[in-house]
């Protein structure tokens, strides 16, 4: 697995808390940032989300609800939402990196209490802390 793969995992399954994510995602230049940010994209798309964990993830986020990411998963199907983000000005990545992180913070967490509760053999889902 890569640092990002890692980081994005970890704080999935709270092994990392908001500060420790955003002090490691804010320690790399916008191009690495950006790097990151189409990683969790991935990640995102992958966990395969409904509404309601979007909702739910909304609802959670250290995000104002009023921010233009948040606006955008709101206001628009998932797969729109997710190419809007990935378009965004620069201005918006720290944002969007947040809302997309929790997305898929509540849809892995959905997965792992139920697809994967007995188990599973999803290397992500078995990360030992480091």
């Amino acid at each position: 697995m890569t640092e990002i793969e890692i980081y994005i995992n970890k704080y999935a399954q709270d092994k990392l808390t908001d500060s420790e994510i955003m002090e490691w995602f804010d320690s790399f230049e916008l191009s690495k940032q950006k790097e990151i940010r189409d990683k969790l994209i991935i990640f995102t798309e992958q966990s395969h989300p409904t509404d309601e964990m979007i909702s739910t993830a909304i609802q959670t986020a250290p995000i104002n609800d009023t921010m233009t990411p948040v606006v955008i998963f709101k206001t628009q199907t998932f797969k729109i939402a997710m190419n809007k983000i990935e378009n965004l000005p620069d201005s918006e990545l720290r944002k969007s990196f947040v809302i997309m992180l929790n997305i898929f913070k509540t849809a892995d967490m959905h997965r792992r209490e139920t697809d994967c509760k007995n188990g599973c053999t999803h290397f992500w889902h078995n990360i030992k802390d480091l």
